[in-house]
């Protein structure tokens, strides 16, 4: 049987550990390399737990569907907690992902807790990790939160692993709200993503975990921050409330954190800190990786949860003014959840909040859930029904349905637009 072999190689560069996670498949000449170079000299051993090291390519290995032969221990409660989630992805994507088995060199069955459960949570800078770094500093009761103490940013998630100036500029930017919450800034620099051995929305929340579990040495909880509330998450996704707690080892245990609040609902704790409006980094079509575009449709989205809100518009971490433009583009962008912008309208509506923007956001859910643009064009888009089903039959046999489409969808936004723009006269 060809088996795929995991071993971790650990040196030391210029005072600062350098991991080096090498995968080699039987009858192959080729080994593939996953580097972690850490902002400091972290502890090593043969005793050193790999659990991080196998979370981190464990789709990869489920992908090629090969006995994982690991070189080193893992943890008894890691090795259980991967059966049960290669169980999970094998239910939600079973043409990818197969059931393997893993083979480690000797399994480590200890508890090994740090006392006063020391925290580090991941940090991007963005809303979810933003909102949980104040969450475990300032919002919840001090008896509530885990002792948050530490964050970890990384280097080649947010920005591209070889883009060392965005990153610096990235961590000033930050800097100023870690201060604030006295929290130690930590980074780790790797190319587990950009080896695309696994799809990243599949991926993303164990290759996270995986850097958070490299630091259990000297932390017992790693928290990462909700992408979705409880009522309103993707599924399947690669963080998500069901599965992150499974993301454990014995030595670290990771917390899926805020999945209690809309994004919206984040977003309006964050506005009572002005420090952290300033710092937030959420888009990912910039030039500029350490900054927002303003334009796209995560920044736009973003700046919609501020003024839902309540907030006004622009927002510090954002530069410009929103415009109706903006918004009926990002709409149309196909990675836009319709989800999210039901929700952000119902938050606004229960807070009595309203604004240009709102009538432009709901037309738009209007429209891609096939309903009248507004109630006041109900009795006029009935009448044009016949005549629209005429004009698409003669359109086909032309064979300018696609030309048609893209007209029609240019006069829908146009006439969106115009509404939003009249009602807010009224």
């Amino acid at each position: 049987m060809e088996y795929l072999h995991l071993s971790v190689s650990n040196d030391i560069v210029n005072g600062k550990s350098r991991r080096t996670t090498s995968l080699h498949e039987d009858g192959s000449n080729k080994t593939i390399e996953v580097f972690y170079e850490f902002d400091s000299q972290i502890e090593w051993s043969e005793n050193t737990l790999l659990d991080g090291h196998v979370f981190a390519i464990l789709l990869y290995a489920c992908s090629l569907g090969k006995p994982l032969k690991v070189h080193g221990p893992i943890s008894r409660t890691a090795l259980r907690n991967i059966d049960e989630l290669q169980l999970a992805w094998g239910k939600w994507k079973p043409e990818i992902y197969k059931k393997i088995e893993i083979i480690p060199d000797y399994v480590d069955n200890k508890i090994r807790r740090q006392i006063g459960g020391k925290t580090i949570a991941a940090f991007s800078g963005g809303v979810d990790a933003t909102f949980t770094a104040l969450r475990h500093t300032k919002i919840l009761p001090e008896n509530i939160r885990y002792p948050l103490s530490s964050v970890l940013m990384v280097h080649g998630f947010d920005v591209d692993v070889y883009n060392c100036r965005d990153f610096k500029q990235l961590t000033k930017r930050v800097s100023p709200l870690l201060e604030y919450l006295d929290l130690e800034f930590r980074t780790i620099r790797t190319n587990s993503r950009d080896l695309k051995l696994q799809d990243w929305n599949d991926s993303h929340g164990l290759e996270l975990a995986a850097c958070l579990h490299m630091l259990s040495d000297e932390f017992e909880f790693g928290i990462i921050g909700s992408s979705g509330s409880y009522d309103n998450f993707a599924m399947p996704w690669g963080s998500s409330p069901v599965t992150d707690h499974l993301i454990s080892g014995s030595q670290l245990s990771i917390i899926h954190d805020g999945a209690g609040f809309s994004r919206t609902e984040k977003v309006a704790g964050i506005l009572n800190f002005p420090i952290a409006c300033k710092t937030i980094k959420v888009c990912w079509s910039a030039a500029d990786q350490s900054g927002n575009c303003g334009r796209c449709e995560k920044c736009v989205r973003t700046q919609l949860n501020f003024l839902a809100a309540g907030a006004s518009s622009p927002q510090p971490c954002f530069s410009g003014k929103l415009h109706t433009d903006h918004i009926i583009a990002a709409q149309n962008n196909k990675y836009t959840p319709l989800r999210d912008m039901r929700s952000l309208v119902a938050y606004a509506k229960a807070n009595n909040i309203s604004g240009e923007w709102l009538s432009v956001v709901k037309n738009g859910i209007d429209e891609q859930e096939g309903k009248p643009l507004s109630s006041n064009l109900v009795s006029v888009i009935k009448d044009t029904n016949s005549l629209k089903g005429q004009l698409a039959k003669i359109i086909s046999e032309l064979g300018f349905e696609e030309p048609a489409k893209k007209l029609w969808r240019s006069v829908r936004r146009t006439v969106i637009k115009a509404i939003a723009e009249y009602q807010t006269l009224l």
